[in-house]
């Protein structure tokens, strides 16, 4: 399954509520990915805001808008139609 996770930055207070309690942050060890040298963490705080940093790992639990003390957090489900759709229309540009 894919999720959105979309941040309203003009909300957010970097307190790092959602990284801490993010269970697939938690159980990634090693944050960088060897293969590759990229973060692999669902969410971290970049310039003292969250920031999504690899969407396709989020497993849609909502850990990180239960703990956000802002409600500046939404994780939606997409399709996987929708989502093949625009892979498509990014994989032309």
């Amino acid at each position: 399954m894919t999720y959105r996770i979309t941040i309203d930055i003009t909300k957010c207070n970097g307190c790092n509520n959602c990284t801490t309690a993010c269970p697939v942050n938690a159980e990634l060890l090693q944050r960088i990915n060897l293969d590759t040298g990229k973060d692999a963490r669902v969410i971290a705080i970049k310039n003292g805001v969250a920031t999504v940093i690899n969407p396709f790992r989020c497993d849609g639990c909502g850990t990180c808008m239960i703990v956000c003390p802002e409600d500046c957090i939404d994780i939606t489900f997409i399709p996987l139609t929708e989502y093949e759709d625009t892979s498509k229309e990014k994989s032309k540009t």
